[in-house]
C-alpha cells in the first residue's frame, strides 16, 4: 500500500473515531446492517464463538449475537465483528442506567 493511501486510511479512521465518540473514551457501537458491527472502546474479548462474541467495553459487557460471527480485527480498542448479526445486548451495572 502506498504511503498516501496509508495516510488517507489513518485519517479516515481518526475522523470516524472522533465522530462516533471513541476519541473521548466513550464506548460506541456502529452496526453495519446485519453484516457486522464495529465497537470502539473495547478492552478485551471475553468469550468467542460463531453465535456470540462477548466484549468488555468500559464497565459493561457487550454481546454481539448472530451466526457465523468472527472478529475481523482488534486494534487499539476497536473491534470489528463480521458475520450475520441478529442483535446486540449490553449487560453490567451501567447497562440499565442509560
Amino acid at each position: 500500500m502506498s504511503d498516501r493511501k496509508s495516510m488517507e486510511k489513518q485519517s479516515l479512521r481518526a475522523r470516524l473515531a472522533e465522530r462516533y465518540g471513541a476519541a473521548g473514551g466513550k464506548e460506541t457501537v456502529v452496526l453495519h446492517g446485519v453484516a457486522g458491527a464495529t465497537v470502539y472502546g473495547c478492552q478485551r474479548i471475553v468469550t468467542y464463538s460463531p453465535s456470540e462474541i462477548c466484549l468488555q467495553v468500559g464497565r459493561r459487557r457487550l454481546s454481539v449475537l448472530g451466526r457465523g460471527l468472527y472478529c475481523a480485527s482488534f486494534t487499539a480498542g476497536t473491534v470489528k465483528v463480521e458475520g450475520c448479526v441478529a442483535g446486540v445486548n449490553w449487560s453490567g451495572r451501567e447497562a440499565d442506567g442509560c
